[in-house]
């Protein structure tokens, strides 16, 4: 076992042994079963009326903002709840690049009831797949720990395998809205064996939609006909 391996595990030992009944973001005792106090829990902001579409807040009466009715893009919903900005930026980036996944139930359970609003239901989740190089650099794929939480809340399965990443490409951070199209173009693959009709993509943030939006463009060459992208966080348009 790695070296990353193990300090994964006693991190999580750690907090889960010293801290069960404290607030993970302000440290102040918890009155219930979750692991933000109620305060803190507020302070990971939900996205104001969301654009179906994009997941961008909708200045007009209706599901879809003008933008999106102009231009939709490929795939059939977004839910994105939390806005990436504040508390929510802070404890997503420690998740992603200091490995606190203690954080991932917490910041996954703020977002379960927008996945409750609409009766149809996705088949699978498909976790947006890291190729084997990151996946052993970082120790793990933040999408898939994302997708286990909202696998076991909804009882949807995951499929870890029907998604692959053919190509280690270079980050997305601090790409323009062009150059991070063309750096996923052709990167993915789907094996629709099982024959998926309507799936949801799981990441962690969508900033400019050009990672789900190339992954959308594969699954409806395989054979699926409604895509919806599932993410904790949505970057606003600046």
């Amino acid at each position: 076992m790695s070296g990353r391996y193990v300090r994964r595990a006693l991190a999580k030992f750690v907090n889960t042994l010293f801290a069960p009944g404290l607030c993970l973001a302000c440290g102040c005792e918890l009155s219930g079963t979750g692991a933000l106090c109620e305060c803190c829990s507020q302070r990971l902001a939900l996205v104001p009326n969301p654009c179906r579409y994009c997941g961008q807040p909708n200045p007009v009466a209706g599901s879809v903002c003008p933008p999106c009715l102009l231009n939709p893009p490929r795939w059939q919903r977004l839910i994105a709840p939390l806005q990436y900005r504040g508390l929510t930026r802070d404890y997503l980036q420690q998740f992603k690049y200091s490995e606190a996944l203690h954080l991932v139930r917490p910041l996954a359970g703020r977002c379960f009831e927008s996945f409750h609003r609409f009766e149809s239901r996705p088949e699978v989740l498909l976790p947006v797949p890291l190729h084997r190089r990151r996946l052993l650099e970082r120790g793990f794929n933040q999408a898939e720990e994302i997708a286990i939480q909202w696998s076991r809340e909804s009882a949807i399965p995951l499929d870890r395998r029907a998604l692959t990443r053919l190509q280690s490409t270079p980050s997305q951070a601090g790409l323009s809205a062009v150059q991070r199209e063309k750096n996923v173009r052709g990167v993915f693959s789907f094996d629709n064996r099982r024959g998926y009709h309507h799936v949801a993509i799981v990441d962690d943030i969508v900033t400019t939609g050009s990672t789900v939006g190339e992954i959308t463009r594969v699954l409806h060459r395989g054979g699926v006909e409604f895509v919806e992208v599932w993410a904790l966080a949505r970057a606003y348009r600046e």
